[in-house]
């Protein structure tokens, strides 16, 4: 036999031995799952196991970086019948289709299931909770399948499942994320995008939701037949579908709605028949409506609304009354306090900031494309400007206002919007210069301590960020002078563990110069702590403890991503597995034997900031992460 005869044989049973190693590994996670007593922890290697898998018993399972749970493509990938049980850092991919059998990444019958950190894609229906209460699902990614939106499924859905904790989650490119016959269920700091209702409920009785943003899908959220819901601090953007509702509201009793943003939908609010019950009132207190088509569109039977301190800005039509009826029964002014109204022409000589003559919505165009949609689209036109000219010279045909606000507002409230702060395995300060929302948005990552539950001992942190418990980064009375030029004067910040802060300022202002500081590159005067350490004293372990992503990336383009990363890891002393683990969290892992001059520009960033994450920081500094 020839020698390349021979070679080729040998690299032959190589690759028969590797396949049956895959094999063994994947018969070896469901041995492992079939001997593991109640109460087990499980550590799955990395390398693809092959499904699907039953757990039926109280066990954890905790992935390791690279795992991959992998269905067969005709069913659930894992299914979970026993109570108490502990999914965590794992990868689950490739459900079957059936829309019928509601195929699942993970299906939940049994109490106190937790799912936390994974990441499902390929997946029919995500996360599917039946009868299954007191669960947890924080931090996970989950992707739809690449479907037409009617053959999607849910990338998460709650049935008859009371207590559970939604927190943290991105969502995207599925259906609903359903919640019906479910109570007293916590819906917190979600990330729910290219949905068709980023949220849908059917009678759920005493359930919250606080803190998501729900961005481009067709109706943010479809809140149906439930009782005393509270949504509070949420962002409604950009939902607009052919309904295009940021929220619609149906048979809800009791709402409590407060600090929302409703930002360019088509319809900020819509509300049909809510509240209800005739001793019921919803309120609606300190919400910002604005850049929307509509700001709140009522049916004209809707009674029994209160509207206070709200901002009603920029919208095309501020409020709406669809259709021909009596409309009354709400009230924008509660207690001496209405709503702020960019179109409010009136004044306040009092300077008390409430107007001193009320507003009222009485546009003849308005009644008239209230009732007959299909006239918006002479908006702005010459067309409008008649009809409202016609109106003001012939009073007979002005319409009766829609509404009243006896106590207009003179100031809008605060249209700062905040992104949902990163969620990762361990806290991360961040500071950032010219950091826009985008940017943040980007940066989440997986998981990190649900509220209400206990953060896992065995969650990864540097040793410099455990040594910090009170501040990620603090810094007091920085100054930095060139010459005669003062760049940086009297600094004060604080950024605590999990929170992120952008310096804003005009070219010049010194942005730059505070974060080479910080990093140690400039010499100043004041005091600066990372995780604890002190810069001047332990300089080293500062160094150590910060990730950094500089404006110009300064990669070399020669070189494959993976080997860009191997690089800067020998420079830090970085495990092997923190490389690849840092390319996954940025999602570069099917780009790592790229070259850098193959790599688009986002690409590159993505790299840039994998290299800073690897070092497992506790403060990332990014300047100017979008330039």
């Amino acid at each position: 036999m020839t020698r390349t005869a021979r070679r080729w044989r040998t690299l032959a049973a190589i690759g028969v031995l590797l396949g049956a190693a895959g094999a063994a590994q994947a018969v070896d996670l469901a041995t492992e799952l079939e001997r593991a007593p109640a109460g087990a922890t499980i550590h799955v290697p990395r390398g693809v196991h092959q499904g699907p898998f039953e757990i039926d018993r109280p066990v954890t399972l905790v992935g390791e970086p690279g795992v991959v749970l992998r269905g067969d493509g005709a069913g659930d990938v894992v299914r979970v019948t026993a109570p108490d049980v502990t999914l965590r850092g794992l990868t689950i991919e490739r459900t079957g289709k059936s829309l019928d059998q509601e195929n699942a990444g993970v299906a939940v019958s049994a109490d106190r299931c937790t799912v936390e950190r994974c990441e499902l894609r390929e997946t029919l229906f995500g996360i599917y909770l039946k009868e299954a209460s007191d669960c947890v699902l924080a931090g996970n990614v989950i992707r739809g399948m690449d479907l037409d939106l009617a053959r999607r499924g849910d990338p998460i859905r709650i049935w008859r499942s009371d207590r559970c904790v939604i927190d943290g989650n991105d969502v995207a490119d599925g259906r609903d994320i359903v919640i019906w016959f479910s109570s007293d269920v916590r819906i917190v700091r979600n990330t729910v995008r290219r949905g068709r209702y980023g949220l849908h409920f059917m009678y759920s009785d005493h359930n919250t939701i606080e803190g998501n943003w729900l961005e481009a899908n067709s109706v943010g959220a479809f809140l149906m037949y439930s009782r005393a819901l509270r949504v509070d601090g949420n962002v409604f953007l950009g939902n607009r579908g052919p309904s295009g509702y940021g929220i619609g509201l149906k048979d809800m009793d009791g709402v409590e709605a407060r600090d929302n943003r409703f930002l360019g939908n088509r319809v900020g609010v819509y509300l049909d028949n809510s509240p209800w019950s005739t001793d019921v009132y919803d309120h609606f207190e300190r919400n910002v409506l604005a850049y929307n088509d509509i700001g709140i569109a009522f049916l004209p039977s809707v009674k029994r609304n209160r509207f206070a301190a709200n901002t009603f800005l920029e919208n095309q039509e501020q409020v709406a009354v669809l259709g021909a009826g009596d409309f009354h029964g709400n009230e924008f002014t509660v207690n001496g306090r209405g709503n702020f109204w960019s179109d409010y022409t009136g004044f306040d000589l009092e300077a008390d900031g409430v107007g001193d003559v009320a507003y009222r919505a009485e546009s003849l165009f308005e009644s008239l494309i209230d009732r007959e949609r299909a006239l918006r689209l002479f908006l702005y036109s010459p067309a409008q400007q008649a009809i409202e000219l016609a109106a003001r010279a012939i009073p007979s045909i002005k319409p009766r206002p829609k509404l009243e606000d006896s106590a207009p507002l003179m100031r809008p409230a605060d249209l700062e919007v905040r992104p949902i702060p990163p969620r990762s395995g361990r806290p991360l300060g961040i500071l950032a210069a010219g950091l826009v929302l985008g940017s943040l948005a980007a940066l989440g990552g997986a998981a990190s301590t649900p509220r209400g539950a206990t953060r896992d001992p065995g969650a990864e942190r540097s040793g410099a960020a455990a040594g910090g418990a009170g501040a990620g980064l603090r810094i007091r009375g920085l100054h930095k002078r060139f010459g005669r030029f003062i760049a940086v004067q009297n600094l004060d910040l604080t950024i605590s563990p999990g929170e992120a802060v952008a310096l804003w300022g005009h070219n010049g202002a010194g942005k730059t110069t505070a974060i080479k500081c910080v990093l140690g590159l400039l010499p100043c005067r004041g005091s600066i702590e990372v995780a604890g350490l002190d810069l001047r004293r332990d300089a080293k372990a500062v160094r150590r403890a910060l990730g950094y992503v500089p404006q110009e990336l300064a990669l070399h383009d020669d070189l494959r991503t993976i080997d860009t990363m191997r690089f800067y890891a020998r420079l830090k002393n970085v495990p092997r597995d923190r490389i690849e683990a840092s390319l996954m969290e940025v999602g570069m892992e099917e780009h790592s034997h790229k070259r850098i001059s193959e790599l688009s520009g986002g690409m590159k960033q993505r790299v840039a900031i994998a290299r800073a994450l690897a070092v497992n920081p506790a403060v990332m500094l990014l300047d100017e992460p979008l330039s």
